[in-house]
């Protein structure tokens, strides 16, 4: 612990470039996260069912959004080792083939929800107050998640070449453009008209076009020799051997994401058996949870981007040397978030008017979070900050997945079929966790992650 904090030469470098990453990171995280507090906080004046109907269409986005982060997740572990071995090629390479990817994803998603978003509402709801506004809100939301693709393809890039201010920026004048056009389209001011919750929708898109466009000036107009800059001709280079290798460490962590965030989808269902109350709940405590552990969430991302650099560079003692200091700067970091989720829980119910009726379930979840963000941000440095890093995909696989789909859904539904509260169905969740940490730490611990994974490529 002393010599984490002590002010030699390596901890000043290491400090240097963890604050120059993280700080942009989590400051965009927050402003991303946020987006989906202020709709909620705003849709929340509107009555419970709306925030319910915000709740189940913001699933399907979530289920999009860790599909995406698996593909962009696995480009990040090539350009974090690519540019420690300072070859551009390959980055424009890997940066041309996840923005195909990524494009064809959104479609993926966005026909489903545009032909037949009931089908896909009624696996959280069969409400029809809350299907109705869900439509309503659904029909329009979609369109962003083709924008969102992209933007997300040169943002996460950005940060493995060490510049995650261009995200951090363009996100930031998201949010603002989203919290005016929310305020005037939700309550019909700023001579806007009065839509509500399609408000909300429009808002988010229209937010989200402001940040592609930001995105792309920059990358081909502003900075015109861009690390991230592919052409056609990068995309003709790429041969059978380049996707090969891609996708073998890259399947994985797409694999992982999508069955994790499938995973967490089922929770929600489970959850919903216990009423259009708890839903509502879930999604006030689950959105303010993801705000607070966010930063700890950062840092593990900074520690896959430090660590890829490192491994790229072929300096492997000193990526294992990092990813100890990182795992006890997670854990403080998680710790005391938690801390301060359970202290600011008196605000948190004003601020998300929260009904008396409500209270105390919402109250019992943050209790839950609070007592073990410590530990669930312990274990996500480990599966993205420190498997992934070296391309220990596979085995990040089996973790995550075997953790989430043996242990913690079968306790969680069963639970649900009990009848058990939300708050109970809520802490089995986090026996995932608990196995987690039990599996993962050994592996961490092995250094058989530590490996550089484009040094012949």
């Amino acid at each position: 612990m002393q010599g984490l904090f002590s002010l030699n030469e390596d901890n000043k470098r290491f400090y240097k470039i963890l604050i120059s990453l993280c700080i942009p990171i989590i400051i965009q995280n927050l402003i991303s996260t946020s987006v989906n507090v202020i709709d909620t906080i705003m849709i929340s004046s509107l009555g419970e069912t709306s925030v319910a109907s915000i709740g189940v269409a913001n699933q399907f986005f979530f289920l999009f959004n860790m599909s995406l982060s698996g593909i962009t997740g696995g480009a990040g572990v090539f350009i974090s080792q690519f540019y420690g071995k300072k070859d551009v090629n390959n980055i424009r390479k890997v940066t041309g083939l996840s923005t195909i990817l990524a494009i064809i994803l959104s479609g993926l998603f966005f026909i489903p929800a545009l032909v037949m978003p009931e089908y896909i509402i009624h696996i959280f709801s069969y409400d029809q107050e809350v299907v109705k506004l869900c439509i309503e809100y659904f029909s329009i939301v979609i369109f962003c998640y083709p924008l969102i693709a992209i933007s997300t393809v040169f943002s996460m890039g950005s940060r493995g070449v060490r510049n995650p201010k261009l995200g951090m920026f363009c996100s930031a004048f998201a949010l603002i453009s989203n919290i005016v056009l929310n305020y005037g389209f939700i309550f019909g001011n700023l001579g806007l008209p009065q839509l509500g919750v399609k408000g909300a929708a429009l808002a988010t898109v229209i937010a989200r076009a402001f940040e592609l466009i930001l995105i792309l000036s920059y990358v081909y107009f502003v900075k015109k020799d861009y690390i991230l800059k592919f052409t056609l001709k990068d995309l003709k280079s790429i041969n059978k051997d380049f996707m090969k290798s891609f996708s073998s460490k890259s399947m994985p962590i797409f694999l992982n994401d999508t069955a994790w965030a499938f995973g967490t989808v089922l929770y929600s269902v489970a959850f919903a058996k216990a009423g259009t109350s708890a839903i509502a709940a879930s999604q006030i405590a689950t959105s303010t949870g993801n705000f607070f552990i966010m930063t700890a969430v950062c840092i593990a991302v900074g520690a896959s981007i430090m660590l890829g650099n490192e491994l790229g560079a072929d300096h492997i003692d000193r990526a294992l040397v990092y990813a100890k200091k990182f795992s006890i700067l997670v854990f403080l970091a998680g710790l005391f978030l938690g801390i301060l989720l359970i202290l600011n829980i008196p605000l948190l119910l004003k601020i998300f008017s929260v009904s008396d009726a409500l209270a105390p379930d919402i109250i019992k979840i943050f209790f839950i979070m609070g007592i073990l963000m410590a530990l669930k941000s312990f274990n996500t440095l480990i599966v993205i900050g420190v498997l992934r890093s070296g391309g220990d995909t596979k085995y990040a696989l089996f973790l995550e997945l075997g953790c989430m789909w043996f242990v913690s859904i079968p306790l969680t539904f069963l639970a649900a079929f009990k009848g058990l509260p939300i708050s109970i169905l809520v802490l089995l969740t986090y026996t995932e966790e608990i196995a987690k940490f039990i599996f993962g730490v050994p592996r961490a611990l092995s250094k058989k992650w530590a490996v550089n994974i484009v040094k012949e490529m």
